[in-house]
């Protein structure tokens, strides 16, 4: 097929998926701050996501993906209504496959990575869930590498997986200050949202240091730390609140039991 025509299905098919997500953020309420493009295609940073509720951001992150599956579905079933098959369908369907697929993929800045870091980081913390993210990225990115080496070899000039495991490694490596800026965005997002979120307990020992209980923080719940059994008696619940107070005035230094 033409190298002209691949570019433009290529290109199309970056654009439904960036533009399915704008569709979902702002069908949600949220805001687009800009847009642009990157080594691996467009990008659109979004704002105020952290004041909806956590299925809405799973909808507003998954929908460039399902956008991609929806094309491909349709552009295949369209090109085989011909019963000869249209070669520009056809590559049409792969190419939106494939990169329904490849964003899926749990790495950051990936959707499929901020699935993976919103899933646990409602359920073990978002700052503990972010250093797991962090990691896996790394991991995935030197195998996309190694797979681009094979890919290069066997398919000459193709460098594409190459390409994405250098990016992703890059971007893994140093995105530290973005995971933090996101932690203090969920946890100021979470005060439009006071009345509606549900409450988690979590008990821990009053020696545990406040580092390792500002870790357990999420983003869609609030968390109420509670004493072990043979301290009940004598500490009162540490609402997160109060946590975070102390941690603004005093720093981490000390434990949970230090601030009751």
């Amino acid at each position: 097929m033409n190298i002209v025509i691949t570019i433009v299905l290529l290109v199309v098919s970056l654009l439904i998926h960036e533009y399915a997500h704008i569709f979902a953020v702002r069908f949600f309420g949220g805001k687009i701050e800009r847009a642009g493009i990157f080594p691996l295609g467009f990008f659109a940073k979004a704002r105020q996501l952290d004041t909806l509720c956590g299925w809405e951001r799973y909808i507003i992150f998954a929908a460039g993906s399902a956008m991609n599956f929806a094309i491909a579905a349709w552009a295949v079933t369209v090109s085989r209504v011909s019963y000869v098959g249209v070669e520009w369908l056809d590559s049409l369907a792969f190419y939106n496959a494939v990169l329904g697929i490849f964003n899926l993929t749990p790495v950051l800045p990936l959707d499929g990575g901020r699935i993976l870091l919103q899933f646990l980081g409602n359920r073990v913390g978002i700052l503990r869930a972010s250093r797991f993210v962090k990691r896996l990225g790394i991991v995935v990115a030197l195998l996309f590498i190694c797979l681009g080496v094979v890919q290069a070899v066997l398919f000459p000039f193709n460098i594409t997986l190459f390409c994405a495991g250098v990016f992703l490694l890059r971007k893994n490596k140093n995105i530290e200050p973005e995971l933090q800026a996101a932690f203090h965005a969920a946890l100021a997002g979470k005060e439009s949202r006071a009345r509606t979120l549900p409450v988690r307990d979590i008990t821990l020992p009053p020696e545990t240091p406040i580092k390792h209980a500002l870790e357990r923080l999420a983003g869609d719940y609030f968390i109420v730390f509670h004493m072990n059994e043979e301290s009940a008696e004598k500490k009162r619940p540490l609402r997160e609140q109060t946590l975070i107070e102390h941690v603004f005035k005093n720093g981490m230094v000390g434990t949970i039991g230090d601030i009751l």
